[in-house]
């Protein structure tokens, strides 16, 4: 029985999948010009799936292509040893996939050659004697080679490539998360390397599309004809606008549903089986999911998604910089109309809760008077109840919390803190994104809404008084846009010289457009 797939390549046999040549249908054209390129996209998007399979197509055609994985050279900074293994790995894969007169030659006695020459010399070998047949080489993970031995890798694949196809690979791709400029930035002696060199004999990079909202359908469908359980139309639908069509997360929702949530084919998965998925997957916290929260910890990540969690204008992220490409191809965000955004609803909850998840195991159990006697959610008390926290708790938090996010803490405190209150009784939506000027959090519980928007007053930004009339504006449409008639503007006063928590713990009440906004200070 097939199934849905989250760890690995996929294989049609095993699992649910899609043609992967639809989202990659560059690749064989430049093997078929006898190009060399680059493959890259986030984790878990289908790379590896995508060019195994045309490898597979393309030893259909009688060319020798030859898929192999540079992974076990992660770490390696010694040439001579990093060189052995990229021989061992080749040679390996060649025997697997190629047919008895077209397996590449022994590397013993290439081994005693010249270190740092010794792969060139090898793929000469080989190259020769399968001419006139092309031999093509697919690298996976050539990401995890770094520095002097990377530069080095480079250097002899560059070497060759006037000597192809008759003495060296006609074709050479270089598959990984990231672009190559991005991860080739140092040679041994610690020198920049210049732009076009070693590898500007690159044609091109390709990256990895998502699944549209039609290929979720059709995913699920397979799903459907294996085992008769259908998946709605509307649940398809949600599992495409949580995921924005991620293949792993489309996957990982699936597999959720009919293994866990669903599990008589008879019940059809619904839009509702979705979400409850997504807290499974969140809470889960799989290996894909935590090494996201890992990249989280990064100075240069946390760059990029600072401003972003706050709302900050445009400028506020430093969209010309590599860390904004570094940070967009690991897949954390993406382009937005109003500026740098998650890449999905669904990252857009893990990077919030991840990020306050420690702050949320330090905040106290609920003991004060947070629910009503109709078992609704007292929100007034627990916003007063965040604030005694807060005031109580600052310095604290402020010295122990997330380091790499000093300027989100307020914001992550009140997140977690809401967090706590409402696990297992309702849920917290989260809208925010550079440019949107706050974050916008909708709180669910006992089937009434309450909206929540986060402003910051910061020393040598706008002051109080433009920052409340802005935040009432937003906050107003925010409600008209919800239908609701009722918000909570909370503003975080981060100015040095306001100390005072006397000055900085007030209450307001103001109306725009026929909507009542409470305002409090922090």
């Amino acid at each position: 029985m097939r199934y849905f797939n989250t760890t690995g390549p996929c294989r049609a046999a095993d699992h649910y999948m899609l043609p992967p040549e639809q989202r990659l249908p560059d690749l064989l054209p430049l093997v078929q010009q006898k190009l060399y390129f680059v493959v890259h996209a986030a984790r878990q998007t289908g790379k590896s799936t995508a060019v195994i399979a045309a490898a597979h197509r393309l030893r259909g055609l009688g060319i020798p292509a030859v898929y192999a994985s540079l992974e076990e050279c992660q770490g390696f900074g010694d040439i001579e040893a990093a060189e052995a293994l990229w021989l061992d790995a080749l040679k390996e894969a060649g025997d697997l996939q190629l047919r008895p007169e077209q397996k590449p030659p022994l590397t013993a006695a290439v081994l005693s050659g010249t270190v740092g020459r010794r792969l060139h010399t090898w793929l000469r070998a080989w190259s020769e004697s399968l001419y006139p047949a092309p031999l093509v080489l697919l690298l996976d993970e050539a990401d995890v080679v770094r520095g002097a031995v990377l530069v080095n890798l480079l250097r002899q694949l560059r070497a060759g490539f006037t000597q192809r196809p008759q003495h060296f690979p006609a074709s050479v791709g270089l598959i990984g998360m990231r672009d190559l400029r991005d991860y080739l930035t140092e040679s041994k002696d610690g020198s920049p390397v210049s732009p076009g060199s070693p590898f500007n004999i690159k044609s091109a990079s390709l990256t990895m599309r998502n699944f549209t909202a039609q290929e979720v359908g059709e995913l699920v469908a397979q799903h459907t004809a294996d085992t008769g359980q259908r998946f709605t139309e509307q649940a398809a639908e949600r599992a495409y606008w949580w995921t924005a069509g991620q293949p792993f997360l489309v996957n990982a929702l699936a597999r959720f549903c009919v293994m866990e949530l669903v599990t008589d084919p008879a019940i059809p998965v619904e839009a509702h089986h979705i979400d409850a998925a997504k807290e499974r997957l969140i809470e889960a916290r799989t290996t894909h999911l935590d090494s996201l929260a890992e990249r989280l910890k990064e100075e240069r990540v946390a760059r990029i998604v600072q401003p972003v969690l706050l709302g900050d204008t445009p400028f506020g992220v430093p969209y010309e910089h590599d860390d904004f490409q570094y940070v967009l191809d690991l897949g954390l965000i993406r382009h937005s109309a109003a500026g740098a955004a998650p890449a999905n609803p669904l990252y857009r909850e893990v990077l919030a809760r991840q990020l306050s998840y420690r702050l949320q195991m330090a905040a106290p159990t609920p003991t004060w008077r947070w629910r009503r006697s109709d078992g609704g959610l007292d929100f007034p008390a627990l916003v007063d109840a965040f604030l005694r926290w807060w005031q109580e708790n600052e310095q604290a938090i402020t010295a122990h919390g997330n380091k790499q996010y000093p300027e989100a803490l307020p914001h992550l405190a009140f997140m977690a803190f809401l967090q706590r209150v409402v696990n297992g009784g309702g849920a917290v939506a989260r809208e925010y994104a550079a440019g949107r000027g706050a974050l916008d959090l909708v709180v669910t519980y006992a089937g009434e809404r309450f909206v929540v928007e986060l402003k910051r007053v910061f020393r040598g930004g706008k002051g109080m008084d433009k920052v409340k009339r802005e935040g009432i504006a937003q906050l107003a449409g925010y409600l008209d846009t919800l239908g609701e008639q009722k918000g909570w503007l909370i503003i975080f006063d981060q100015r040095a010289s306001q100390t005072s928590w006397r000055q900085r713990l007030w209450q307001e009440e103001a109306t725009r457009d026929g909507r009542r906004i409470l305002l409090r200070g922090a």
